[in-house]
């Protein structure tokens, strides 16, 4: 919980304006309770001397997910894998445990039937995570079409949150 208030964190894949995963991101966060945030990893080279790779924004990210009860991953799998950002995410943060439950929705743009979610899953049930929806649409799909499922999910896991916390806000 962030300050007694059930918290959801929105975490993107991509910053790119070419593909619908901010624009569902975006939608989905505006439609749900007021105590949010969002963190956009995108595709620029991030340099302090020589270009690398590094985001800056994964070790503040970390620490964000650790006070959100409800997680949701919106991103493109380009050439079927998480973009790099999200998986050095998935191996630094998702398997330490969270000060209670934690309620994760995946949504994926992409043409591969590879399950990019595999170590997610793996390290989000480690941590007592329970997922409660997936999904998985074709990179061209337009964000429209999939917005409204990803609300649904979004309530539907703030109310297990507020299930399992009764006495947070807001009531």
């Amino acid at each position: 919980m962030h300050d007694g208030y059930l918290f959801i964190l929105g975490i993107c894949g991509s910053s790119s304006g070419s593909g619908p995963a901010p624009a569902v991101l975006d939608a989905a966060l505006a439609a749900v309770p007021p105590v949010k945030r969002a963190a956009y990893f995108g595709e620029v080279l991030v340099s302090d001397g020589a270009p690398n790779l590094v985001d800056p924004l994964v070790n503040p990210v970390i620490a964000d997910i650790a006070d959100a009860e409800v997680l949701v991953i919106v991103t493109p799998l380009p050439g079927g894998r998480l973009p790099p950002a999200l998986g050095r995410l998935a191996g630094a943060s998702l398997a330490t445990p969270a000060q209670g439950r934690r309620f994760i929705v995946f949504v994926a743009f992409g043409d591969d039937s590879a399950d990019p979610f595999r170590r997610l899953r793996m390290n989000l049930h480690n941590s007592g995570a329970q997922i409660v929806g997936e999904i998985q649409a074709p990179y061209d799909c337009p964000a429209e079409v999939v917005i409204p499922q990803v609300i649904g999910l979004i309530r539907q896991a703030y109310q297990c949150a507020r299930t399992e916390h009764p006495e947070a806000l807001p009531q």
